[in-house]
């Protein structure tokens, strides 16, 4: 069920203690004009019957104790309804875009407005193949849980968890600490930025190749275009 933009982002204390230790959020950054997407908004656009919306927030839902959806004004009428129409049953909350068309940094900035969990997951909405063990998994390995590196964790001050793929980070599809991605988020934006890869830079990431903890690279798989649904 799509909530307004009014509430606890935070979840009752028995959903947090389903999906973890710790409360986890998750975070779905929406807010693009999908200009390489044929045929309208891409996070409306259907995998086996469900729009990928519908597919990340269930993802998330799955494993974080609530769930935000950034997106623009014009978009969250019909993001809302398609969640109710696919029988979504979370109580999401939408974070409204307040410098819309800037890019999913600034995006992710009004998304964080309104999280008050200490630990965030982060995820594009045209990840339709997201698997809700590795964003478990991700929200444990940042704190050293899982990924069989508990004491580096410790030591290094790890601020986030990021899959990479061949070399390449993806930091829309990433767990962190959410008070220190803030403060990167908002120093890259005083900096006159819009890169992601600014904010990776601010922050102390640990990155893993996801397929040396039993991960397929699939839940990484975005969708650019609809030949990349045919994958």
């Amino acid at each position: 069920m799509a909530d307004s933009n009014e509430g606890d982002a935070s979840g009752d204390d028995d959903t947090a203690e389903r999906r973890g230790s710790r409360p986890v959020a998750g975070v779905v950054l929406a807010g693009g004009r999908s200009t390489r997407f044929e045929g309208g908004d891409k996070a409306l656009a259907t995998v086996d019957g469900e729009p990928m919306l519908a597919r990340v927030v269930d993802a998330l839902d799955a494993a974080c104790a609530s769930v935000v959806v950034n997106c623009r004004g014009d978009q969250r009428d019909a993001f809302a309804a398609a969640l109710d129409d696919n029988g979504v049953d979370v109580d999401v909350r939408f974070a409204l875009d307040e410098r819309p068309d800037e890019g999913p940094v600034a995006g992710l900035a009004s998304a964080l407005a309104c999280v008050d969990a200490p630990v965030v997951v982060v995820a594009a909405c045209d990840l339709p193949w997201l698997d809700p063990a590795l964003v478990r998994w991700l929200a444990g390995a940042l704190d050293g849980h899982e990924s069989g590196h508990a004491e580096s964790a410790a030591e290094d001050a790890v601020d986030a968890v990021v899959p990479v793929v061949d070399g390449y980070p993806k930091p829309t599809c990433a767990a962190y600490r959410t008070d220190a991605l803030a403060a990167a988020v908002d120093a890259t934006l005083a900096a006159g930025s819009r890169r992601f890869r600014d904010v990776l830079d601010a922050l102390a990431a640990h990155e893993v190749d996801v397929r040396d903890h039993g991960f397929s690279t699939r839940s990484l798989s975005d969708v650019d275009s609809r030949a990349d649904l045919e994958r």
